[in-house]
């Protein structure tokens, strides 16, 4: 975890500078003390570990690595005790065994081989990850046991690989030899975040000196990227700390993490420390360490992910009920998109903690994520127990100007006033993060308040999804108090906020609208219980009111392959994990029930009942695919290229007008003829499309789309609409306003009566008799609009 340190320049008196924070988005550590990528040999000299001249770290690293046969080109191998990986030439290659003070990180790219030591020399400033490879023997090649999506591990002669990736998961694909990415995906490891013992975490006598769950302790404090060894830890004892921030699990954990097990938990809970027990899970969506990200429209629901991940990573290590668990939400831009996914993820977090019978905690930025909980105080929104706050002004103490005075007020802060400093004691030298606390934390155990009567709700159920006739609507747990074992539920139809009356047979977790819905609004109750009973039920808010099902719909995508559906459209899947980042185009066939994706290369994925087809190998790469009424669909280049596929029927093509810019296509409506327009508004007209004037505009076309009475409308990226050839005119973004270059989609209702368009960050405008549908926010920009 981090905060930048502020820089004092030119403060007017009694006046304190919003603290900055990085926005270099990078796929490694993204720390004050790390803000350049690794690249070749300087990544040897950047991580020698402190006493080491550079040189000589340089010559040790080069001596420990082994001999990569049959290195050629821009890969090598690198073999391990019969097991070979092939991976970048660039990549170091560290021997754990000749140098066990390396940090075994995984958010650089390296190869380690061995096992990580117990007490590795780690920057505390490390987080994320990307492309690495860790080659041990036995079961588990990491102690620790990564977890999150984005890690594979496979085990041959005795040996076992783990690997991670963010952007280039082909690379440890083809390194692993995994025949397809599907395939990696599904090889993760089994274990959790800890080696877990055998025994059940137990409520214990505490002595005097002993840590007990939940306990408030007032004091310094300080986290680590790797947990210390005990012989550390005791080494430590006289210094300032007694409490000690780990990072038990989380799909942008960095370090691995050999010692940190139960039998540790317990020797230093016994000893007298206090844990701050860390999840580092997905980031803000444009987050500041090129970390793994919040999905916008699935926020919620990764959020509630992460605490059941988090409770399952604690108790492996003996952290019961009654602990308090933080999440590691590293520093963002505030933007509206960061903004409203953290504080929705974050809510999920905290509800699901809650029912487990888990104090929750954030730590964040005081800047981003401190001050969007801070601006919820007061409202409806599940705020943590705990706040961490980074603000590195050097101040060992809890009161800030990011936290009002009266939240967070009864002994629930922690405040990290310092970060990457090299501290030493009793001779053992560590890197660390300082922190000043007035809060709750972990140790061995349950809390003994954690089950004694029936479940007592700390906040209400949520309910997730669009109030339209035809969709579900997800219910999500309240927050509870007494570790609930089972819940039950009743939804109810709603004329006001006091007059609700229960829907029979309405008693799952979900409800599917219908029309005897519409007009009024839905809420839910939960009754949570546990061995001591049920307890009192808790209401959700009311949803708005129902609405009719929309008579036309869309799908937005992305260059990624992700595909979204708006009400109406049903959705047949995606290609997110095809690993492909050059979709260019996508088309529903004419009966609705499937639709085709296309990349720059000319390959084709086919959903639904759409129908196979083997893709082109193009002259020229693919901008666009285009529907045929008919059935089947058009790609085509720009070059003016034409493919015609899936037993659409071919017209003809620009190819031989020596043009470069054709940036979008058209099929008329009968399906007999489509126009092809280049960036400059010249149109091009094949089989019965109608021959059509230019176009003109300050800004340039990028696309072309059939309209009633054999007209067309023509588009630029900047929300300009053309009416052509007699098309009706209903609106564009430019003549409201808009004036942005980010548009990427234009496309039709099904009566042609109206059109949407699109912009990149997944805004949708209605024109006509276009209906407004509920806003999508996307993981990647939007790249193209087509109907549904």
């Amino acid at each position: 975890m981090w905060e930048c340190p502020v820089v004092n320049a030119g403060r007017l008196p009694g006046v304190k500078p919003p603290r900055p924070e990085p926005t270099t988005n990078r796929t490694l550590s993204s720390r004050p003390r790390s803000l350049l990528p690794f690249r070749t040999r300087n990544l040897a000299l950047r991580s020698a570990p402190r006493g080491l001249g550079a040189a000589l770290f340089l010559t040790l690293l080069i001596l420990s690595l082994p001999a990569a046969a049959g290195a050629v080109g821009t890969t090598k191998n690198v073999s391990y005790r019969g097991y070979t990986v092939r991976v970048p030439r660039a990549w170091p290659v560290y021997n754990l065994a000749a140098h066990p003070a390396t940090c075994v990180r995984f958010n650089r790219h390296a190869v380690y081989l061995g096992r990580p030591a117990a007490n590795q020399s780690c920057p505390v400033q490390s987080i994320g990850r990307t492309e690495a490879i860790l080659i041990g023997s036995g079961p588990t090649a990491d102690g620790s046991g990564l977890s999150g999506a984005n890690v594979a591990q496979r085990t041959a002669h005795g040996v076992t690989a783990v690997a991670t990736w963010n952007q280039r998961p082909g690379v440890i694909q083809r390194a692993l030899g995994f025949p397809s990415l599907r395939s990696m995906r599904a090889a993760a490891p089994r274990t959790s975040t800890a080696v877990a013992s055998a025994r059940t975490p137990m409520v214990r006598s505490a002595s005097a000196s002993t840590s007990t769950p939940g306990q408030v302790y007032t004091g310094k404090g300080f986290d680590v990227c790797s947990t210390p060894s005990t012989s550390h830890m005791s080494s430590w004892s006289g210094s300032p700390y007694r409490a000690i921030g780990v990072y038990v699990g989380g799909t942008n954990r960095a370090c691995s993490q050999p010692n940190l097990t139960s039998a540790w938990v317990s020797t230093e809970s016994q000893a007298g420390w206090h844990v701050i027990p860390i999840y580092v899970g997905l980031q803000a969506p444009s987050n500041s360490c090129g970390c793994a990200a919040i999905s916008s429209s699935s926020a919620g629901s990764e959020g509630t992910s992460a605490a059941s991940s988090a409770v399952a990573d604690a108790q492996a290590i003996g952290i019961g009920a009654g602990n308090p668990l933080y999440f590691d939400m590293e520093g963002y831009n505030r933007t509206s998109t960061n903004t409203n996914a953290v504080l929705a993820f974050l809510r999920g977090w905290t509800n699901q903690l809650h029912a487990d019978g888990y104090l929750s905690g954030v730590y964040s930025s005081g800047a981003s994520g401190i001050a969007d909980l801070a601006a919820q105080w007061g409202t409806s929104y599940p705020e943590p127990d705990e706040l961490w706050f980074a603000d590195w002004n050097g101040a060992a103490s809890t009161s800030d100007s990011y936290v009002p005075g009266g939240e967070w007020a009864d002994h629930q802060r922690l405040h990290q006033y310092s970060g990457g400093v090299n501290q030493t004691y009793g001779g053992v030298t560590m890197n660390i993060d300082q922190d000043y606390l007035d809060a709750a934390t972990a140790a061995e155990g349950s809390s003994a308040t954690a089950a004694s009567g029936p479940p007592t709700t700390t906040s209400p159920p949520t309910i997730t999804g669009n109030a339209y006739v035809g969709q579900t609507l997800h219910e999500h747990h309240g927050g509870w108090f007494g570790s609930p074992t089972s819940y039950t539920y009743q939804w109810y139809r709603c004329t006001g906020s006091s007059s609700c009356t229960p829907i029979s047979g309405a008693t799952g977790q979900t409800h599917l609208v219908t029309s005897a819905d519409e007009g009024d609004f839905i809420e839910v109750a939960e009754t949570a219980a546990n061995s001591m009973g049920p307890g009192s039920a808790a209401s959700s808010s009311l949803t708005p009111a129902v609405q009719a099902a929309p008579t036309s719909s869309y799908y937005l995508y992305t260059a990624y392959g992700n595909v979204y559906n708006a009400l109406g459209s049903p959705f047949y899947g995606s290609a997110v994990n095809a690993g492909v980042s050059t979709i260019v185009g996508m088309a529903a066939t004419t009966d609705a029930r499937g639709y085709w994706l296309a990349d720059a290369a000319g390959r084709v994925f086919r959903y639904g009942d759409a129908a196979s087809s083997p893709g082109v190998r193009p002259a020229h790469p693919i901008i666009g695919l285009a529907g045929a009424p008919g059935g089947g669909f058009y790609l085509f280049s720009a070059h003016g290229n034409v493919y015609n596929l899936a037993g659409a029927r071919f017209f003809g093509s620009a190819r031989s007008s020596h043009v470069s810019t054709i940036t979008g296509m058209g099929v008329t409506l009968d399906g007999k003829g489509y126009w092809l327009i280049d960036s400059a508004g010249k149109i091009f007209s094949y089989g019965d499309a109608a021959k059509l004037s230019p176009v003109k505009s300050t800004y340039s076309f990028r696309g072309i789309l059939a309209a009633p009475r054999g007209g067309a409308w023509a588009w630029t990226g900047h929300g300009n609409i053309d009416n052509v050839g007699g098309a009706p005119f209903y609106g564009s973004p430019y003549h409201e306003g808009y004036r942005n270059s980010t548009f990427r989609g234009l496309t039709p209702t099904k009566a042609r009566d109206g059109y949407w368009m699109a912009e990149s960050g997944g805004l949708v405008l209605p024109f006509g008799k276009a209906e407004g549908l509920p806003a999508i926010q996307p993981k990647h920009p939007i790249v193209g609009l087509t109907g549904g």
